[in-house]
């Protein structure tokens, strides 16, 4: 599955650290705000990596099936949305990223539609099971906009240092 040595044992481990990442910058953000900013980084590592190696030999929905396991049963207590949404997300963008160019501005815009496309479905599949009566509204304004200021920051701010870290690596 992961053929280069250093990739093999770099990609999991900064995957696990973007995991633990997402819950400390998310209890810095998140909550003690009005507003709440969902911090992403499991899923940004496995996108960037994906946007950098391009190489059908490495499954990455099958990385984002076990990242969602991971932030569904870390963060959530049992296995949710996030299981089926991150490899749904990955698949879309691998999809995508065949008609765009190599570039920050196509990485910005597949990670904008994955984000929207992300906390969207997971609202409304929570919304279906009755796990939250959040409305739309508030979701739009307090939830969904924040959370896609900070993840596009983090986008702008790890894609020089992870493409240079890719680029080795490959």
């Amino acid at each position: 599955m992961l053929k280069n040595n250093a990739f093999k044992y770099v990609f999991p481990i900064g995957m696990l650290i973007s995991i633990f990442l997402d819950g400390s910058i998310f209890s810095i953000f998140g909550a003690s705000l009005s507003f709440h900013a969902v911090p992403n980084l499991s899923f940004l590592w496995i996108f960037l990596a994906m946007f950098f190696i391009n190489d059908d030999s490495i499954h990455y929905e099958w990385w984002a099936v076990l990242a969602g396991i991971i932030v569904d049963a870390f963060y959530m207590g049992f296995l949710g949305v996030y299981t089926f949404i991150f490899p749904l997300a990955i698949y879309f963008s691998k999809w995508i990223y065949k008609h765009l160019p190599l570039n920050v501005v196509s990485a910005f815009l597949i990670y904008f539609i994955d984000i929207t496309m992300i906390f969207s479905l997971a609202l409304l599949a929570n919304r279906l099971e009755s796990l939250t009566n959040m409305s739309w509204s508030f979701y739009l304004v307090y939830v969904l906009g924040p959370t896609l200021a900070i993840n596009l920051v983090f986008l702008i701010i790890l894609y020089i240092p992870l493409q240079f870290l890719f680029d080795k690596l490959n």
